[in-house]
């Protein structure tokens, strides 16, 4: 278990105590109210069928007037200014009152967010036109210039790298409004190009939206091929005999995970885990791991046997069909999981594809129902189906997360937890275990009610477990290696 931790949970949005879940509660509300006003009406026939009934009127020829005060008593029940008829349209009011109410809430933060959006993509256009259009000009001066900078100031790159990192881990938001600008800046660039002639080069202009959109573009630079997935007998790492007893356990393997491909074992990039977790009842549920980036350098128009390179990171971002899923997905396939439910655990790269196996599920057939991030954008996922659970963690100061352009949403399927911790460093520092295994710690500790929720929801799940609970559990492992065929 974890020892208590030394950072804060900055911000958690989504999940049960979320926006959406507080939408969700106010609409099953006005619900409720229906059903009372129906009720209600229903009372008041009741007044009626009473009234008419042969049995009253027919003593009514004995004792008029006390006939009368009864109809007078029942109409008042049903009817009357305080009557149970009356009164139902005032809940009937309330319900229709509360749906309008979320209905003008929901539209307002649509209508803000697009305004928002339609704002980076004005300014990432009007930037990327600008510099399309003045390169030729500016080209020479900028040569000059870099020139310059390095016979005089030979030392001034060096220090300027710390100093931007410095800045993109102090200004997190900003960096996601630049990137959100991603797509109107690469229309901007090719509109530029020739500045008098609308439509960019040929007359084609480009259609980029949002980051999703220029990801999904840029993407078609790196060509596809076919993908195999082969187990690896033998091959596992210290916590694959262990059930993970909480988050951090499950951010502490996928780490243990990533070593076996790390920079100085390049011969195991796209390694694979999944954990099988057999109940003694013989119910089994399984815990997928997927580890991040292996290859950063490869360049566009190639492609090596490295499945988890920056063409994936792109293709991945604008929800295009991938290498890695396909390998993975035939992984799980191969290991006959079923029907069984399945946890995918993802840092970076890997939590983007484990978000986005979680969201398809329903159209791959894999029971994937969970799903945790670490470190890696999801919001450009539409949502996620019905009942499911995506846990994402996000370190301040991680600009990866933000990668996507656009903030989380408040669901009640996804559960966003924004934390800080007392270290200090660069991007990869942000970005790195060491960060991640202090944001799971407090996770497990949260109070938040979304937060607990969740990992509670975990553990209801069967994918986290305790030293009493989890015995007679038998856990097995196989590892796979995802890997491309290379370009000939």
């Amino acid at each position: 278990m974890s020892s208590r931790p030394s950072g804060e949970v900055v911000e958690v949005t989504g999940g049960q105590a979320g926006v959406a879940a507080s939408w969700a509660a106010l609409l099953a509300l006005a619900d409720r109210y229906d059903e009372a006003a129906e009720r209600m009406r229903g009372w008041a026939g009741e007044g009626a069928d009473v009234l008419l009934d042969p049995d009253l009127l027919a003593s009514g020829l004995l004792s008029p007037v006390t006939l009368a005060e009864a109809e007078a008593g029942v109409l008042a029940a049903t009817v009357g200014p305080d009557g149970v008829g009356t009164e139902s349209l005032g809940w009937e009011v309330d319900a229709r009152s509360l749906r309008l109410v979320v209905a003008a809430l929901s539209a307002a933060d649509s209508g803000v967010a697009e305004t928002v959006a339609g704002l980076e993509h004005l300014v990432g256009r009007t930037v990327g036109w600008t510099i399309g259009a003045t390169a030729p000009a500016l080209l020479p001066v900028g040569l000059l210039a870099a020139g310059r900078t390095a016979l005089l100031a030979p030392g001034l790159p060096q220090r300027a790298a710390p100093a931007l990192e410095r800045w993109l881990t102090a200004h997190p938001e900003e960096v996601e409004h630049l990137v959100a600008g991603g797509g109107g800046l690469l229309e901007g660039l090719w509109d530029g190009l020739t500045p008098v002639v609308p439509g960019g080069p040929w007359g084609l202009p480009l259609d980029t939206g949002d980051a999703a959109a220029a990801a999904a573009l840029l993407s078609r630079l790196y060509p596809g091929g076919r993908v195999r997935a082969t187990p690896l007998p033998g091959v596992r790492v210290e916590a694959s005999s262990r059930v993970p007893a909480d988050v951090a356990d499950l951010v502490e393997h996928v780490r243990q995970l990533s070593e076996l491909s790390g920079p100085e074992h390049p011969e195991m990039n796209g390694t694979v885990e999944l954990q099988t977790l057999t109940a003694a009842d013989g119910s089994a549920r399984h815990v997928l791991y997927l580890p991040g980036t292996d290859d950063m350098t490869t360049l566009p128009w190639t492609r090596d046997g490295d499945v988890r390179d920056m063409g994936t990171n792109l293709q991945l971002m604008g929800g295009l069909d991938n290498g890695y899923a396909d390998g993975v997905l035939a992984a799980l396939e191969r290991s006959g999981v079923g029907e069984d439910p399945v946890l995918v655990v993802g840092h970076s790269q890997g939590g983007m594809l484990a978000a986005d196996l979680l969201a398809s599920a329903p159209e791959h057939g894999v029971a994937i129902s969970h799903a945790v991030t670490l470190g890696s954008p999801t919001g450009q996922l539409a949502g996620f189906p019905e009942g499911s659970l995506l846990l994402s963690l996000e370190h301040r100061g991680d600009v990866v997360p933000l990668l996507d352009g656009v903030a989380n949403p408040d669901s009640v399927e996804q559960v966003t937890v924004t934390f800080d911790t007392a270290g200090s460093g660069g991007v990869a520092a942000h970005h790195g275990f060491e960060a991640y295994a202090e944001g799971a710690a407090l996770v497990d500790t949260s109070h938040d009610p979304s937060v607990s929720a969740a990992v509670e929801e975990l553990r209801r799940a069967g994918f986290l477990g305790d030293p009493d609970s989890s015995e007679g559990t038998e856990v097995t492992s196989r590892v796979f290696q995802v890997v491309r065929e290379a370009q000939p």
